[in-house]
C-alpha cells in the first residue's frame, strides 16, 4: 500500500486570504491611496513623484517584490491607464463636438495628454501593479521573512514561473 503525501500549500500572512470576496477591491482602493496593498498602513510615497518607497515602512514589503523584472507589469498598467485616458477623452470630445469636431484642437490636445499622463500615472501604476501581484500571487510568511531580512539590493533566486 502506498501513500502519497501532498505537499503544503503555501502559508500566507494573515489578512490576505486569496478567496476573500472582495480582496481584490480592497488591494485596489489601498493601491490607488498609495498605500501598501499587502498591510494598508505604509505610505508608498517616496521622496518624489516619480520614486516610490523602496520598502512599506509598516509591515517591509519592498515595493517591487525582490524581483528584478517586477518593473515591467507597472510599465504596462502605465502604458494602459495613460491610452485608457487618451480613449476616453478622445470618445468623450467626439461626442460632445459631434458634427464640428475641432480636430486640430483634439490632436494638439492628445499629444499634450500623452506627454503628461504617464508621469502624472506613475506612482499609481506601480502600486496597483503591486496589488495585482499581491492578489495573483499571495504574500507568504516565507517571502515576507526574506523582505525583513535581505539588503534592498538583493534579489530573491527564484523562477515561479
Amino acid at each position: 500500500m502506498t501513500s502519497t503525501i501532498e505537499p503544503a500549500a503555501p502559508q500566507t500572512t494573515p489578512g490576505t486570504d486569496p478567496v476573500e470576496p472582495g480582496r481584490g477591491m480592497k488591494l485596489v482602493t489601498r493601491a490607488l491611496r498609495l498605500r501598501c496593498p499587502h498591510c494598508g498602513q505604509g505610505s508608498l510615497r517616496g521622496p518624489s513623484w516619480m520614486k516610490l518607497a523602496r520598502v512599506c515602512p509598516s509591515c517591509g514589503l519592498r515595493t517591487e517584490r525582490g524581483e528584478e523584472d517586477f518593473f515591467l507589469g507597472a510599465m504596462m498598467f502605465n502604458i494602459a491607464l495613460s491610452e485608457g485616458l487618451l480613449a476616453i477623452a478622445i470618445v468623450g470630445t467626439m461626442v460632445v463636438f459631434w458634427g464640428a469636431i475641432p480636430w486640430t484642437v483634439l490632436a494638439t490636445a492628445a499629444l499634450v495628454l500623452m506627454a503628461i499622463a504617464p508621469f502624472a500615472f506613475f506612482p499609481f501604476s506601480n502600486s496597483i501593479w503591486l496589488a495585482a501581484d499581491i492578489w495573483i500571487r499571495p504574500v507568504t510568511a516565507d517571502e515576507m521573512a526574506w523582505h525583513r531580512t535581505q539588503p534592498h539590493n538583493t534579489h530573491r533566486n527564484f523562477r515561479d514561473r
